[in-house]
């Protein structure tokens, strides 16, 4: 099964802009005034409507944590916080905001998961 997770958005283009040229997000579909995105197994759409959706959190999961300090590097400007491990959920991570104020987080897992495709 697959999926797909939609925002509206007052700023499409910047917003897309974010996701492909900071995050490295790739353009998957367009639609009349929506664009999907999508990043390794991840579909995340953003659809232009009068007001934006910023609650929740886009999290982009790294295989190592030397890919989440080069993700921090391309984004310190945008970063809310440093890299840091995170003893509770095992993982080591950072939060970012995009153009309009979500909230991104960009994180590697410090134990072993199941693989997500396969």
């Amino acid at each position: 099964m697959s999926g797909i997770v939609f925002f509206a958005t007052e700023a499409l283009e910047r917003v897309v802009d974010f996701y492909v040229d900071e995050v490295g997000a790739s353009v998957w579909l367009e639609q009349p005034e929506c664009t999907v995105l999508q990043y390794d197994n991840m579909l995340v759409g953003f659809c232009e409507r009068d007001e934006a959706e910023t609650e929740g959190v886009v999290t982009f999961v790294y295989g190592t944590r030397g890919e989440v300090d080069v993700a921090y590097e391309a984004l310190a400007d945008r970063a809310v916080d440093e890299p840091s491990e995170n003893e509770r959920y095992r993982i080591y991570n950072f939060f970012a905001e995009d153009p309009e104020g979500r909230t991104v987080e960009f994180q590697t897992f410090l134990h072993e998961t199941e693989p997500v495709c396969g």
